[in-house]
């Protein structure tokens, strides 16, 4: 029962991701895709024909009474060899196997028709008419439509129209026509209300899975923008502490008074990594505020010049060139950007190039905002061997490779970009863009 209801519909390959037509093929009968029909309505479907086909079986043997013996016989054979082509019909799912099926079908009607008397070969007709309609694309149920038409008009009225040429006995004839075109436009909306049905399926089925998709996406960048805020944090704090751990071990024992102050030192800056980690992870918690643009960068960055400069010993030059345009503004986004950026770049130039003088330069142009920091450290050395490391995949701890590479995911978010290289004269360069448009479009958002 089960491989009877699950009736197979065709639908054309245009109209779903398929290959494309193999070269020889017949009306595409090659990428012709197959499809369950709705399992209700089949049921409903094979209980109904299958229960008809049996009563007018049993019909057939009830007519003995009136025809002669060998005539119900062959009526009969023919008439269940019609229906049992039909049902077999139903569970192929070869387009072209399923199309002779019923065009055999059709055939033996005529015959039924013409050499029987009692029209029994009508209802394999209208069975041909529902079912291939509602199985086939209309090229390939519109000739066994119009072939289903011509046989009901050979059987039911075109000779006696032939002899007479009165149109009158033509009469008889239209109630099987208008049978048979109602259920062939019967079957054809039920058709195209499944396949829409369908199609509707499988767009929601696709949505989901690019949801799906979307959210492991977000879930990746949450991830990346997790490590980058951690990384941020903590390398710059980290390096900072070692430095001053290692200057009080010294102390220890050659200055015991000024270890005192260098443990002071150490504790505040301690708090202000506790206060920065609390910060960053209330960002994670809740989207963060919007910056007012009025806030005075050039005095921030040059503070954190100042101070990172204190804990090291490195003497740091802060510079800004232009001012800042007066009918543009940043956002918070691009503020931290920058505070971070800066923060990452004098620590690469203190833990990697080992430098003792950084200079930065903030340069205010119309449409681009340019953070640069140069130094005297080791500059080609340590990029070479950053390249090494990197090449031999450990970069997990070496030459700032994940800071620049937090520093560039940073600037290519703002539409930015960051070039890092070590100068001809010795030292290295880092320098960071970033455009005003991006703060135009945040602002319009906002």
């Amino acid at each position: 029962m089960n491989r009877l209801t699950n009736i197979s519909l065709f639908v054309p390959a245009t109209t779903t991701k398929q290959p494309q037509q193999a070269p020889g093929s017949i009306g595409g009968w090659r990428t012709m895709r197959v499809i369950l029909a709705s399992k209700t309505l089949m049921i409903s479907f094979v209980l109904a024909t299958d229960i008809i086909a049996l009563v007018l079986a049993v019909q057939i043997i009830l007519s003995i009474a009136h025809t002669p013996l060998p005539t119900t016989l062959l009526t009969e054979i023919l008439f269940l060899a019609t229906a049992l082509i039909e049902i077999f019909a139903r569970t192929m799912t070869h387009i072209v196997h399923v199309f002779i099926m019923y065009s055999i079908c059709l055939l033996l009607s005529l015959l039924l028709n013409l050499l029987f008397p009692g029209n029994w070969g009508l209802f394999s007709i209208y069975i041909v008419c529902s079912i291939a309609v509602y199985r086939f694309p209309l090229p390939w149920a519109l000739p066994l439509v119009l072939v289903s038409i011509a046989i009901l008009t050979v059987s039911s009225g075109i000779t006696s129209f032939l002899t007479s040429h009165r149109l009158n006995s033509l009469l008889p004839l239209l109630p099987f026509l208008a049978a048979a075109l109602g259920i062939s436009w019967v079957s054809w909306t039920r058709r195209s209300q499944f396949l829409l049905i369908h199609r509707l399926q499988e767009v929601q089925k696709q949505l989901q899975a690019e949801m799906q998709r979307s959210e492991a996406l977000a879930a990746e960048r949450e991830r990346t923008r997790i490590a980058r805020d951690i990384h941020d944090v903590l390398s710059h704090t980290l390096s900072v502490l070692s430095i001053q751990v290692q200057a009080a071990r010294q102390l220890a024992s050659r200055d015991p008074a000024r270890l005192a102050t260098k443990l002071d030192d150490m504790a505040i800056l301690i708090r202000e990594s506790i206060a920065e980690s609390r910060r960053v992870v209330g960002l994670l918690r809740e989207a963060p505020a919007i910056h007012s643009g009025k806030d005075n960068l050039a005095g921030s960055l040059n503070t954190q010049a100042t101070t990172f400069s204190e804990r090291t010993g490195i003497h740091c030059f802060f510079k800004e060139e232009g001012t800042p345009p007066t009918h543009e503004t940043l956002n918070s986004v691009q503020y931290e950007t920058l505070q971070y950026a800066l923060r990452e770049m004098l620590t690469n130039a203190h833990r990697h190039g080992a430098a003792s003088t950084i200079w930065i330069t903030l340069r205010w142009r119309e449409a681009v905002l340019t953070l640069q920091v140069r130094d005297d450290g080791k500059g080609q050395i340590a990029t070479t061997s950053a390249a090494s490391a990197i090449e031999t995949g450990n970069v997990n701890t070496t030459y700032g490779h994940h800071g620049l590479q937090g520093m560039r995911e940073r600037a290519a978010a703002l539409d930015g970009d960051v070039e890092a290289g070590p100068l001809e004269a010795g030292g290295f360069s880092i320098t960071l863009r970033i455009p005003f448009k991006y703060s135009r479009q945040q602002s319009q958002e906002v």
